[in-house]
C-alpha cells in the first residue's frame, strides 16, 4: 500500500475491475437491481469527485464499498429507509409452487433485513453476500472486528426470531 494518489488510468482499471462487485454488492444491499445500479452511480460519482483522496492506504474495493454504504445510508435518510424487494434470479426454472414459495421466502427474509438497523444490516450484508471477512467488514465500515462480531451476532439472533416460522430444526 502506498500513501500517493493513484493515477487516473489506475483508477479507471481499478473501478472496471471491481465494478461487478459494487453492483451486486449495492444490489443486495438495496434489495433490486435498479436501486442497486442508481446507488452505484451515486458512488462512482462520489469516487469521481474524490479519487485523489484515496491513498491507498486500504483497498481499492474496500473504500469503494465504504462509498456505496455511505450513499446508502444517505438514501435511506432521505427517502425513510425503503423496504427491500429481493429478485428472483435463479436460472433453473423449478416448478411454479417452488419458485412462488422462494419468493415468498426471499420477501420475507428481505423484509426482516430491511427492518434490521443500518449497521446490522451492512454487517449482515457484507459477511453473507459479498463473504468479506470480518477484518475487512471491520475496515469497510471503520469499526473494530469485536464490533463487527457483536453487531454480526445480533441480527443474526435477530433475524433468527423473525424467520423461526420458516425455520426447520435438523435433528
Amino acid at each position: 500500500m502506498s500513501d500517493k494518489p493513484i493515477a487516473a488510468d489506475d483508477l479507471d482499471r481499478l473501478v472496471r475491475s471491481h465494478l461487478p462487485a459494487a453492483v451486486r454488492f449495492a444490489t443486495r444491499l438495496t434489495g433490486n437491481s435498479s436501486s442497486g445500479e442508481e446507488l452505484v452511480q451515486e458512488a462512482l460519482y462520489r469516487v469521481a469527485r474524490s479519487w485523489r483522496t484515496f491513498r491507498q492506504e486500504a483497498e481499492f474495493r474496500t473504500w469503494l464499498f465504504q462509498i456505496i454504504i455511505n450513499a446508502n445510508r444517505d438514501q435511506r435518510r432521505r427517502s425513510n429507509g425503503a423496504p427491500l424487494d429481493l429478485e428472483h434470479s435463479d436460472p433453473k426454472q423449478p416448478p411454479p409452487s417452488e419458485r412462488m414459495l422462494e419468493r415468498e421466502l426471499k420477501a420475507e427474509i428481505a423484509a426482516c433485513i430491511a427492518r434490521l438497523p443500518d449497521r446490522q444490516r451492512e454487517v449482515i450484508v457484507l459477511t453473507t453476500f459479498e463473504e468479506l471477512t470480518i477484518p475487512e467488514v471491520a475496515r469497510v465500515l471503520n469499526v473494530t472486528e469485536q464490533n463487527v462480531h457483536s453487531t454480526l451476532h445480533v441480527a443474526r439472533k435477530r433475524l433468527r426470531e423473525e424467520l423461526a416460522a420458516y425455520l426447520v430444526e435438523k435433528s
